[in-house]
């Protein structure tokens, strides 16, 4: 199509826009306000005449963060944690029942405690807190950001995860659509056709009297656009995969529901009742009637928390030698890891058929307080798998990881010791992403602490794992962002080509 017949068919604000954008005004939302035209019309032109290749759409995002009511708060009082390292310092050593007088609410106190032993910047010994002074100013330095005039000038090196995690700052992301003139649009401005003055609406006047009126032309003829047809997600079908793989290895599925109460979360699996993954910035809390659990369990969880048990094998357990609040059980929250489904299942299957080998799976989402980054998502999906059977050992579960990461077609992944609560020895497991050139982790595992099991009267061990079934999406993709398979940041385009679908036919 010629310049003077591409010109022909632009409308007004179509004309406006270019006009503008020549003039060195580059940002649809300035151009807008200056000539008082609906922001969205002026999109739809800049999209029609981007199609002609007049123009070009740069999107610059611009992050700000700003104070919540509760960062509000905390300027005037300082940070939970601050306002310990204070007391502390005040009064050392400082003990549980000083920490209980102070003026924070229990999950205040309980993230304080959690974030300052999280960073080893205090200790305790024999009920009292002791401060580390070499390490206060990590606390220092956080409370001092509440109290920027400006968040929005914060540099980009400024770790605020944790404060964005509970709700203290807030991110903004605004996106601003950045106009860029092309060479075929300068030459439609020169054309002696742009400034014709043709009209795109009919009146009842014009008619009646429509003769020697220019009229703007329509193309009746334009080919449709190719609109791809619909296809089950890319996620979806790696589900599918992932389900077959571990079916083909002998595992069962499990089901089970999003919401879930603290017991079967945290306390089953002997999780500390202040451990910093309860706080309030980890773990997504729904205010809703306290959930069912069941009685006679819950009796035997306390009592192996607050003081152990002996063994048919002699070795003593000694618990974790404090008070089990009951009423932390029965809060509902939204599960953070599908082990909450294991010790389900260990209940309600594996603790009926003690002599009975199992092996259950399950693909299902988790939710966290975290913010969105290229490895991390507020909600994702976990691949659980454990495996009950005699003489079970680490090996076993190694074993167990190299096949199922062998036939996912990911070959360079390591394996090294971690702590979690509720298995010992444990594993965390780690694969190598060339797109961001480092280490990734993909998964933790471990066998099942003998406390865990023994409110269920289990004397075998249980072989556990959680993979991390995005993580290895974008490994199996070759991308370094989890963002561009979900939500707005999705590469539509990407998932639609050969390169995402072709990956199915590449198991073992």
């Amino acid at each position: 199509m010629n310049i003077d017949k591409i010109a022909e068919l632009l409308n007004k604000n179509d004309k406006l826009l270019l006009s503008a954008v020549s003039e060195e005004d580059r940002y649809l939302s300035q151009i807008s306000e200056k000539y008082s035209v609906e922001k969205s019309a002026l999109f739809n032109s800049a999209r029609k005449m981007m199609s002609y290749g007049l123009l070009k759409i740069i999107n610059e995002i611009t992050i700000g963060y700003s104070l919540t009511e509760l960062g509000r708060k905390y300027l005037s009082s300082g940070l939970p944690e601050y306002v310990l390292v204070k007391k502390i310092r005040e009064n050392p050593p400082l003990s549980y029942q000083d920490i209980k007088k102070m003026p924070l609410d229990a999950d205040e106190i309980s993230a304080a405690i959690g974030t300052l032993r999280k960073n080893k910047i205090i200790q305790v010994n024999m009920d009292k807190f002791i401060l580390d002074e070499t390490k206060v100013g990590l606390i220092e330095k956080k409370n001092a950001l509440l109290d920027m005039s400006d968040l929005d000038k914060i540099s980009d090196n400024v770790d605020l995860t944790d404060l964005l995690r509970r709700n203290i700052i807030r991110k903004s992301e605004t996106v601003n659509e950045k106009i860029e003139i092309t060479e075929n649009g300068i030459n439609v401005l020169k054309s002696s056709s742009f400034n014709k003055d043709l009209v795109d609406r009919l009146t009842p006047e014009l008619i009646k009297n429509w003769r020697g009126v220019g009229f703007r032309e329509y193309l009746l003829d334009t080919e449709p656009l190719t609109r791809p047809c619909g296809r089950r997600n890319i996620a979806k079908q790696f589900s599918s995969k992932v389900k077959d793989v571990l079916a083909t290895m002998g595992f069962k599925e499990m089901h089970s529901n999003y919401a879930e109460s603290s017991f079967w979360n945290f306390d089953i699996m002997m999780f500390k009742q202040d451990h910093p993954d309860r706080d309030i910035q980890d773990t997504i809390y729904i205010d809703a009637p306290k959930p069912k659990v069941p009685k006679e369990l819950l009796e035997k969880v306390k009592q192996v928390y607050e003081k152990g048990f002996n063994s048919a094998k002699n070795d003593k357990s000694i618990g974790y030698r404090r008070e089990f609040d009951e009423r932390k059980s029965k809060v509902l929250i939204m599960r953070g890891h599908t082990t909450a489904t294991t010790f389900r299942y260990i209940s309600d299957y594996i603790s009926k058929n003690k002599d009975a080998p199992a092996k259950y799976f399950s693909v299902s989402k988790v939710f966290r307080n975290e913010t969105s980054d290229q490895t991390h998502l507020p909600e994702f999906y976990q691949v659980e798998g454990i495996v009950y059977d005699d003489n079970l050992s680490l090996s076993d579960l190694v074993g167990y990881i190299s096949e199922f990461y062998k036939k996912m077609g990911i070959d360079k992944i390591r394996l090294k010791p971690t702590y979690n609560p509720y298995t010992e020895p444990s594993l965390e497991i780690q694969a190598f992403s060339p797109k961001i050139n480092r280490w990734i982790e993909v998964g933790n595992s471990g066998v099942f602490r003998p406390e865990t099991l023994e409110p269920f009267g289990i004397k075998k061990n249980i072989v556990a794992w959680g993979f991390g079934f995005d993580r290895t999406l974008i490994l199996r993709l070759g991308i370094g962002d989890i963002r561009l398979i979900y939500g707005g940041f999705a590469d539509l385009d990407f998932l639609r080509s050969a390169e995402s679908r072709k990956l199915f036919g590449e198991f073992s």
